[in-house]
């Protein structure tokens, strides 16, 4: 058997336990999102991922994932302004 036999044989065997199907997930896949109120208390240390708006117009929901500085991870959803102007054409 060549080495690049042997090598490929362990990999592949490996494989299963290094591609845990939960590291294939979007971050925070498994928490329920929270809605947010005014002046709720949240401790954001780093944004995991945030729903993009960029393309939207008017008042559009928005998910937050992110993680505290206790390393817990959160999810909350609020409302926003989309970032595109109502009339495409009235861009300066």
């Amino acid at each position: 058997m060549s080495m690049t036999t042997i090598v490929s044989a362990v990999i592949s065997s490996l494989a299963p336990s290094v591609f845990d199907q939960n590291s294939l997930q979007a971050p925070g896949a498994h928490i329920s999102a929270v809605e947010y109120h005014y002046g709720m208390e949240i401790d954001v240390k780093r944004v995991l991922q945030r729903t993009d708006t960029s393309e939207k117009t008017g008042v559009v929901p928005v998910t937050l994932v992110y993680e505290d500085s206790k390393g817990e991870v959160h999810k909350i959803r609020f409302l926003e302004w989309g970032g595109s102007p109502a009339d495409p054409t009235s861009i300066a």
